[in-house]
């Protein structure tokens, strides 16, 4: 069985800003747990199935509680699992016997068992059908590929009726609005030439939509995810390659050469953790101007966002648990300088005054704590002051401004 990986990026921090000294505690962290854990699922409630080891050696899935990280229960083992359903009711896994089947989340009893193909099924959004891959055989190596879905109440299978030839993939993820799957894994040409593969599918008629990437040189999977609004999905490819195609457009949105892995926090952001540097590197990265707003030293890890905790989960054989608020409020970092300017919002008016930019024109861009953009404009600064109307919702705010070659972050509240 594949072992489980660590995640990778090296970046520096973008703007006129420095990282500060770590504290110790960490103001973000809000817990970790024990060593030796090497994955973990988001529960919709909010709390975290994670486990350590394998079936075959032992391993075993437990339930931490998602406010504090302590452990709630185990579950019997040995069991490996996949996938936990939108509505949280049941879990993808693997028995002893490396059947795949489905156990019911408040019991922890397998109610169905699919297949002993080796792949890893994922919910679709209805909480009742699994889909995953279906490998027909060629030879020792080669195979045709095409999904095949399962449904939990009706026992129905279904089967794609198009194939992807010479293909042999294992990874799968389901998109979260339940429009796509999207799989990776090793075309072995008859020509002996072999090629990486990254393919969409439609989760709806299992056909395959495009493959979006092929790569010469067979380099392995190791994880895909979608972003929680389905409009992106990112591929991490050994030994640390991510590939971030758009859903839309179907065309490659971003790529990072340093990453041994990831995971999308909100829809505005990628955790990039790199294992193999020395010492590893985590970064949390703005997708949208690739700027940096958290790093750690000295630490990796697999990423994902708890919507229910808003925090950030990593998992580089402890798993860290940060307060994302703390982190989009700036507590990981410090200005290099003072912002030459003052912000202040006041009567559905945002003010920027006492300022002293170097260019005649600036840009301005306003988001919510989310990362979601609110508002871009350019803005002449020839006057004293700057009043940008606009009506906002109680709540943190960040003005980000752009100087020339500078670049300036403010945060504001708003109390309606």
């Amino acid at each position: 069985m594949k072992r489980a990986f660590l995640l990778f990026t090296v970046a520096i921090l973008y703007c006129n800003f420095t990282l500060a000294q770590e504290p110790d505690p960490d103001p973000n962290l809000l817990w970790k747990t024990e060593n030796s854990y090497d994955r973990f699922l988001v529960h919709p409630n909010g709390n975290i199935l994670a486990g350590k080891g394998y079936v075959d050696e032992g391993g075993f899935e437990c339930e931490l509680d998602g406010n504090t990280g302590t452990r709630l229960r185990e579950f019997v083992s040995p069991l490996y699992f996949f996938d936990i359903s939108p509505d949280g009711k049941y879990i993808s896994a693997m028995d002893e016997s490396f059947q795949r089947c489905v156990l019911d989340y408040e019991t922890g009893k397998v109610i169905a068992r699919l297949t002993k193909e080796e792949t890893y099924p994922k919910f679709m959004p209805d909480s009742r059908t699994l889909v995953y891959v279906f490998i027909e055989p060629i030879d020792e190596l080669n195979g045709n590929t095409r999904l095949q879905s399962y449904n939990i109440e009706t026992g129905e299978y279904k089967t794609s009726e198009t194939l992807i030839r010479y293909t042999t993939t294992r990874m799968i993820a389901v998109s979260p609005n339940g429009k796509y799957v999207a799989t990776g894994g090793t075309y072995f040409g008859p020509s002996g030439k072999n090629y990486t593969q990254l393919i969409l599918w439609d989760a709806e008629t299992l056909e395959p939509i495009k493959i979006l990437g092929e790569f010469e040189n067979s380099r392995e999977v190791r994880s895909i995810k979608f972003s929680h609004d389905s409009k992106l999905v990112g591929f991490q490819v050994y030994a640390s390659n991510l590939y971030i195609y758009s859903t839309e457009n179907l065309q490659l949105y971003k790529y990072y050469n340093e990453a041994s892995g990831f995971g999308f926090i909100t829809n505005e952001y990628v955790a990039l953790g790199n294992g193999y540097a020395q010492p590893p590197v985590f970064n949390l990265v703005n997708l949208n101007n690739d700027q940096i707003i958290f790093t750690k030293n000295n630490s990796s890890g697999i990423s994902d966002y708890n919507e229910a905790k808003n925090t950030m989960l990593v998992n580089y054989g402890v798993i860290y648990c940060y307060d994302f608020e703390k982190i989009l409020t700036g507590a990981s970092i410090k200005p290099e300088i003072a912002n030459p300017f003052l912000v202040e919002y006041i009567n559905n008016s945002l003010s920027i005054r006492n300022y002293a930019f170097v260019t005649n024109s600036i840009n301005c861009t306003i988001t919510d704590i989310n990362g979601r953009m609110i508002r871009n404009l350019n803005l002449n600064t020839s006057t004293n002051e700057i009043r940008i109307p606009i009506k906002l919702q109680s709540g943190i705010y960040f003005l980000h401004i752009k100087d020339g070659s500078k670049e300036y972050v403010s945060k504001f509240c708003v109390v309606n």
